[in-house]
């Protein structure tokens, strides 16, 4: 129990390092959040009535900002980690070729998940389901959930994708990974779980207030977002090395590529 809180509280140490080495990729996500909000004020995402912020929810302009946003927040994940791991802002940002390649793959697994969320209503339709408010909520928790219920296996994947090694894919992650996955789920969800609550009532208190209160939520929110989006970065890096640690393997297949090859060693922490 005393080492599960020493890497837990451990993320959130190297999690501020990484956005204070950082701090260009952080405000750009934070402005980025910033310009959605802009067009969530202006299509009613924030009214009280139902109708109107379920028509702003998907209307065009939001829709067009929120896959830039999305890559953006999965861009600052990989950055942190690379320089957690690189311990070197400038080696972080030197991305190789084959860690471009093989993070393409953890995207994707991000991205069918988000996709099934957000467009639940579409494809039910296509699918001929019945339509209703159920239907759609029960297809959004499966996949939410079942995202962030596989997550913890994959986390040594993570790892060497945003490195750019040339080994420990998906099922060696997961297979390494093993019964710990048990300590691992409840690092990860006790640091996404705080920042998902906060994220949400600020965007729910948010609804029908003044302008002045409106964006006061709104602003803090876009900070929140982009210090949530490197925690959970930094403690499932935490979680990596903790059971790479544990099953006595490395948590990098290789040392990094050429172009990184001056960073300083990894080191345990």
């Amino acid at each position: 129990m005393k080492r599960f809180f020493a890497n837990w509280a451990g993320g959130f140490v190297d999690g501020t390092k990484a956005m204070r080495a950082l701090p260009w990729l952080v405000a750009g996500m934070i402005a980025i959040e910033l310009v959605q909000h802009v067009i969530e004020v202006r299509t009613g995402f924030f009214s009280t009535d139902p109708a109107v912020r379920k028509a702003a929810s998907m209307a065009p302009e939001r829709m067009a900002l929120g896959w830039p946003k999305m890559f953006a927040t999965w861009g600052l994940a990989f950055f942190a980690v690379r320089f957690l791991v690189l311990g070197d802002a400038g080696a972080a940002l030197r991305v190789p070729a084959l860690a471009w390649r093989r993070y393409a793959g953890v995207v994707l697994f991000q991205l069918v998940p988000a996709l099934a969320i957000i467009y639940a209503e579409p494809i039910l339709a296509a699918l001929g389901a019945a339509p209703g408010a159920q239907p759609v909520m029960g297809v959004r928790l499966v996949f939410g959930l079942g995202q962030q219920l596989l997550e913890p296996l994959l986390l040594l994947w993570f790892v060497n994708a945003a490195i750019g090694t040339t080994g420990v894919g998906p099922l060696e992650s997961a297979r390494a990974t093993g019964w710990w996955y048990f300590a691992v789920l409840p690092m990860v969800f006790v640091t996404r779980l705080p920042f998902s609550a906060v994220h949400q009532g600020l965007n729910r208190y948010a609804r029908g207030q003044s302008a002045g209160v409106t964006w006061g939520m709104l602003a803090l929110d876009a900070v929140l977002v982009s210090i949530m989006v490197v925690m959970i970065a930094a403690v499932q890096l935490r979680a990596a090395r903790f059971v790479a640690e544990r099953r006595g393997v490395r948590m990098l297949a290789e040392q990094p590529r050429p172009v990184i090859a001056n960073a300083p060693p990894l080191r345990s922490r």
